[in-house]
Parts: C-alpha cells; sequence; structure tokens
C-alpha cells in the first residue's frame, strides 16, 4: 500500500473569497476609504500592485 502525499494549503483564494475581498473594498470604498476606492479602480484596469509597508 502506497501512502498518498499531503498536500499543503491552497495557495490561491477561492472564487468565493475573492468575491468577499471585491465586496469589502465596494463597502470601505462607500464609506469614503481612499485606498480602497484606489484599489477598485487599479484592479479594474487590471494594474493593482499590492503597497506593503
Amino acid at each position: 500500500m502506497t501512502m498518498k502525499a499531503v498536500r499543503g494549503k491552497q495557495a490561491r483564494p477561492t472564487r468565493s473569497e475573492i468575491a468577499a475581498y471585491y465586496e469589502l473594498l465596494r463597502s470601505k470604498a462607500q464609506k469614503g476609504d481612499v485606498q480602497a476606492s484606489a484599489a477598485l479602480i487599479a484592479l479594474a484596469e487590471n494594474k493593482y500592485t499590492p503597497i506593503t509597508a
């Protein structure tokens, strides 16, 4: 009997997680968060580069 290799955690977010993040960004942008608004614009233009602090 051979052992099945244990897979690691999924590296990419699922579609439902991505949808939830978009909704969170939209919510924050509607409340006046400038960075959330900028992120939505950049994502719409497919130019988003996350800022790391």
